[in-house]
């Protein structure tokens, strides 16, 4: 496993090099070395720190009303979990959302093993907080596309890698939150769904999986899940501060991109550029993951240049947007991970640590 993991990772940041060295190439063309170090030595070094600083912030307070949202929705299930391992949770999960591109499946999934290795709970229930969370995350996501789609076709020119990458955005955010909806209000599912993908994996490994069944295991954690939205869908007043949090969230997200603006000194932009690039950049991240390295700088550059801003500063512009929103929460992630997630994340509990022991101690028959 971990070296399947090892070599996940290391695929997943050869693209990103890939993609890095795609963007610098357009820079290079685009853009012009020169014309980007003239720009950047004119830049108020004290402003551009103190604005920088606030996106940095804007960024950690974006991931912590988020996560405050699914701990939320867990303990209305009474699923109970502290906000310092929901803390850790959530950014183990984000890691993994970022550097694998599954569509934020990746990382609901580890988030899900980790609290049930915690609580013990049912995995129906838990995974029916994560979804529930998603849901409302995405109705917010789609609204804004949607309303960034009107405000983007109103401009008289617009460049066709921006229009087509912007409706296949749009489309697929739908189907995807049409998806998450199918699970909440259909009984049978994730009863469906469960069984394609056991068949799925009994025709790549029949010796592994030989039976068509599910388990009664599976089968009673695909009924729980299901009581978990039954249990919103009766109260949905149980969802109020899960909303109000990730609205919260929402708001300092689309902050961290007027902060950038603000650090390199340019104030003139409207709410509605801001609106555009906001839900576009999340989006693409969410599907693409490490695969929108340099084609996500290069998609923003172009929509900057469409409001006006040089290539050159539209390249410095793009870079420093995702050096906040995608490179700052990796490194962050990557630290959760590295310091947190081995040693405390997957060590045994001390329950384990005395069952473990016991069963080194007993003598061999």
């Amino acid at each position: 496993m971990s070296a399947y993991k090892y070599l996940a990772t290391r695929k997943a940041f050869y693209f990103m090099f890939v993609g890095l060295a795609a963007f610098i190439l357009y820079l290079y063309f685009f853009a012009g070395f020169g014309k980007i170090v003239t720009i950047l030595r004119g830049v108020n070094p004290e402003q551009y720190a103190f604005f920088y600083t606030l996106a940095i912030a804007a960024m950690l307070l974006t991931n912590f009303f988020w996560l405050l949202s699914w701990r939320a929705v867990l303990n209305s299930l009474s699923v109970k979990i502290s906000v310092k391992n929901a803390f850790l949770y959530y950014w183990t999960g984000y890691f993994v959302d970022l550097v694998v591109p599954c569509e934020t499946v990746c990382g609901e999934v580890t988030r899900l093993v980790l609290v049930q290795k915690e609580t013990k709970d049912d995995y129906g229930f838990i995974a029916a907080g994560g979804v529930t969370n998603r849901i409302i995350a995405y109705m917010i996501v789609v609204t804004g596309l949607y309303v960034g789609a009107g405000l983007l076709f109103l401009k008289s020119t617009i460049p066709p890698v921006v229009l087509t990458v912007f409706v296949f955005i749009l489309i697929g955010a739908s189907v995807y939150l049409g998806f998450l909806l199918y699970l909440a209000f259909s009984e049978h599912a994730a009863d469906r769904i469960a069984t394609i993908g056991l068949s799925i994996m009994k025709f790549l490994r029949p010796k592994k999986y030989r039976s068509s069944d599910l388990s009664p295991e599976i089968r009673e954690s695909l009924s729980s899940f299901y009581v978990g939205f039954k249990t919103f869908r009766e109260k949905p007043r149980l969802l109020t501060k899960s909303f109000l949090y990730l609205t919260v969230s929402w708001l300092f997200g689309l902050t961290q991109y007027v902060l950038v603006f603000f650090a390199l000194g340019i104030f003139k932009e409207s709410f509605a550029f801001f609106i555009i690039i906001y839900f576009l950049a999340g989006s693409l991240t969410d599907v693409t993951a490490s695969f929108s390295v340099g084609t996500l700088e290069i998609v923003l550059a172009s929509i900057f240049i469409l409001y006006g801003l040089s290539p050159a500063f539209s390249g410095i512009t793009a870079a420093l947007v995702r050096s906040v929103t995608f490179w700052s929460p990796l490194i962050m992630g990557y630290l959760v991970v590295q310091v947190f997630g081995a040693k405390r994340l997957l060590a045994p509990r001390p329950s384990e640590k005395t069952e473990i022991s016991t069963k080194d101690s007993t003598p061999n028959s």
